[in-house]
């Protein structure tokens, strides 16, 4: 009889996983101070919540193009209703663009380290992800050997800004030099919003109807469980990414919830709440000799390979002191002792302030 596995589609396996598992852990353990996944953890406003609540009553019907929510994305960023396109979060752009994009046998091109979603996704596409070392000096993204890993496999670039894991902005003559290669290009700037002094590169999609660029509801706006995010491109890349997405892709309390919290200005609030907290932990840990990365999103990238301890031992650090659960990440360029960290509730930031104290 045959097994059951040899009928599945072999990418299924062989795809790298983007394991969430750690939620479980976290939902099943209140106590734990959640730190590591970049979530907000400023609750939605009363108002949001009575817009979700409201529309909730309607939950027999099924949603339209949410056309109004569209058109208030659109003058956000200076242009139409019809260059933007609505998503379950940015995940769901991430899934779409790989399968748009790309086919068995090509090759798309991103940072190492990144956000592990992407290769993820390519992965199920049966598509090859190369991906090129960031700059051992400053963490940057090494513009000059990504682009000599360009050949005619290349169908799909990223550029992640400010980047995941490291924070960092890439400079629009970079951007330019990629944009030019005429090669299908996203740029995510799901961090976008904690730093509203960087304006979104709409310029580059008015330019190069080839770039588009993937925004969420997750981070700033805090609306992670909610399930909401958006992509701005050229009218035809935007019908491309409608026609991937499934019909009914958001829910009518999704919709809601956008409009909601554009109307209420609560933003503001959360990233002032998030970039204060970034400083004070950005202080502390240079005080105690580790090198935390400039924070331009709800994380920042601490190096702490001055303790000569791995990782794992770090994280492992912070929970068993401090119940508090950070982020491993995988040795950048070879070197160990890099982990990152989002600013919790008060109270689980004070608890990471204790921690630094205490371990460092």
């Amino acid at each position: 009889m045959t097994d059951i596995k040899d009928l599945i589609n072999p990418y299924v396996w062989t795809a790298p996983e983007y394991n969430t598992a750690i939620l479980d852990k976290a939902w099943a353990h209140p106590e734990l101070g959640r730190m590591m996944l970049n979530e907000n953890p400023i609750p939605p406003s009363d108002a949001v919540v009575d817009a979700i609540t409201e529309m909730a009553k309607k939950g027999n019907r099924y949603p339209d193009r949410a056309y109004r929510l569209r058109e208030k994305l659109g003058k956000l960023h200076g242009v139409a209703a019809e260059n933007i396109a609505l998503a379950n979060g940015s995940s769901e752009t991430i899934d779409a663009m790989m399968r748009i994009f790309l086919q068995p046998g090509d090759e798309f091109l991103c940072s190492n380290p990144t956000f592990e979603m992407f290769p993820s996704r390519a992965g199920y596409c049966n598509a090859k992800t190369v991906q090129i070392p960031l700059r051992d000096e400053d963490l940057q993204y090494d513009v000059d050997a990504m682009l000599a890993a360009v050949n005619e496999k290349t169908k799909l670039i990223l550029i992640i800004n400010p980047n995941n894991p490291t924070g960092i902005f890439i400079d629009d003559a970079d951007l330019h030099k990629f944009a030019q290669l005429g090669i299908p290009m996203c740029i995510d700037e799901a961090y976008l919003d904690y730093h509203p002094e960087v304006e979104a590169k709409i310029d580059f999609v008015k330019q190069y109807p080839h770039v588009f660029l993937s925004h969420t509801f997750s981070k700033a706006f805090g609306l992670a469980g909610v399930r909401i995010g958006y992509m701005v491109g050229h009218p035809t890349v935007v019908e491309a990414f409608n026609l991937m997405y499934l019909p009914w892709n958001l829910s009518l309390m999704a919709i809601a919830a956008a409009e909601a919290i554009l109307d209420t200005g609560e933003v503001k609030q959360k990233v002032e709440y998030n970039n204060d907290w970034m400083k004070k932990f950005a202080d502390a840990l240079a005080a105690k000799g580790c090198k935390p990365y400039e924070a331009h999103g709800n994380y920042m990238l601490v190096d702490a390979s001055v303790t000569g301890k791995t990782s794992a031992e770090i994280v492992q650090a912070a929970s068993d002191m401090q119940q508090v659960i950070i982020k491993t990440i995988k040795p950048i360029n070879g070197k160990e002792g890099y982990f990152r960290v989002t600013p919790g509730t008060p109270e689980e930031c004070e608890r990471f302030m204790k921690f630094i104290e205490e371990y460092f």
